[in-house]
């Protein structure tokens, strides 16, 4: 059964937020960015990578990651449904997203100067995720866009932090064209005309994670994708993205969501707008 209701927008304020040795790769269905205002965080991307206020942080759905610590933290973590808000993944301010998932490092800074702004619109997004008027879809697109804009120009002009090498950057964008079906490593080497071994070798090293996890992710967030934004059963959404075993689908699914699909579906389902 489709959800009553599809979460939209959410804001999250951490203030002071501290901790270390945070080893879980998270997994999510949703766009995220977060506005880090203060502290320092540390994510594991290829190699360690440190982030200092103030910074933009952009995680795609289906991307890996791991955040190792954070220090005296204040961010503002917005999750965003493109498909629910009708923002299209492929107009140019979505293309910071887009180079995260090719490859580049996730983050951008932010001119101090524009704190100020930038909170009062994620501000503006908080109180708008919880109208229901016909004329909030139009009014949260148009706050997410003036955020877009400044990180679509802090990376254009970001130079620092290249990113991985065309190799990787192909083989990552191959997955991610191609998770509604079944691929694997081999896949992967024809499709960027390589040894499976060197691809494997090249990618985890580029990323801090394996093809095979790359793959997994991807394919749980398009299945993700389906459960929240269509009438299909559960069965149903294995069988369309090409999983042929369903006990292996419902495995995979759980290891990355934690959740089974059914309880994910009835979780999202249950969510308030905020």
């Amino acid at each position: 059964m489709l959800p009553d209701k599809i979460h939209h927008v959410k804001v999250d304020h951490f203030r002071d937020l501290s901790f270390e040795e945070h080893s879980h790769t998270a997994h999510h269905p949703e766009h995220r960015l977060a506005l880090l205002t203060q502290g320092v965080i540390e994510m594991v991307y290829g190699t360690d990578i440190r982030i200092v206020a103030p910074a933009m942080i952009m995680i795609p759905p289906g991307v890996p990651h791991r955040t190792l610590s954070a220090t005296h933290v204040e961010m503002y973590l917005v999750s965003f449904c493109t498909g629910c808000l009708g923002i299209d993944e492929a107009s140019l301010l979505m293309e910071p997203f887009q180079r995260v998932i090719d490859g580049s490092l996730p983050t951008v800074p932010v001119e101090p100067a524009r704190i100020p702004l930038l909170i009062q619109l994620v501000q503006a997004l908080s109180d708008e995720s919880q109208q229901s008027g016909a004329e909030s879809p139009p009014l949260l697109r148009s706050y997410l866009s003036i955020i877009f804009g400044d990180i679509y120009r802090g990376m254009a002009l970001e130079s620092t932090h290249p990113p991985v090498s065309k190799l990787a950057s192909e083989a990552l964008r191959f997955i991610h064209q191609n998770c509604h079906g079944a691929i694997s490593l081999k896949d992967v080497a024809d499709a960027v005309h390589r040894v499976p071994s060197h691809v494997a070798t090249m990618v985890k090293k580029e990323t801090g994670f394996t093809v095979g996890e790359w793959i997994c992710q991807a394919r749980i967030k398009k299945a993700s994708s389906r459960l929240s934004h269509s009438s299909l059963t559960v069965q149903e959404v294995a069988a369309e993205l090409d999983w042929k075993d369903m006990t292996h689908f419902i495995r995979q699914f759980k290891k990355v969501t934690g959740q089974t699909p059914a309880q994910w579906r009835k979780k999202q389902a249950t969510k308030p707008s905020n």
